[in-house]
């Protein structure tokens, strides 16, 4: 016996039409993906760190502080000023059907300002 849709399919036409535009699927994987950016920048700065720390140098100048990177401070902070206002953008530019292409640039600039400062941690201690 089998079983039988109780509507016919005629009447799930206008019913579909009627949905709500919702989101293309490759916005929402791309503010996914800045959002998993963003927030695995913090235990991959503690990776690095610590990785880091495994260095030949780093006794030398956690002890001494000698041998240490000369890499101001600044720049520490202006790669994660800017990796921030990236991920901001690429986080609160509104859904359409494709991406938007500055929230496209702002996801690669985003990755590419959290290398920066990753490269400049793991290069810190020497």
């Amino acid at each position: 016996m089998p079983l039988s849709h109780p509507h016919p399919a005629s009447d799930d036409a206008p019913t579909a039409a009627l949905a709500p535009d919702r989101p293309g699927g490759a916005a929402r994987r791309l503010r996914t993906r800045a959002l998993w950016a963003g927030l695995l920048l913090v235990p991959a700065t503690v990776l690095v760190g610590v990785l880091g720390l495994a260095s030949e140098n780093a006794g030398r100048c956690v002890g001494y502080g000698e041998g240490c990177s000369g890499t101001p401070g600044w720049v520490h902070l202006a790669s994660l000023a800017v990796a921030a206002v990236a991920w901001i953008h690429a986080l609160s530019t509104p859904d359409g059907p494709a991406p938007a292409t500055s929230r496209t640039a702002a996801f690669w600039t985003t990755i590419g300002a959290e290398c920066v400062f990753l490269l400049l941690v793991a290069t810190a201690f020497g």
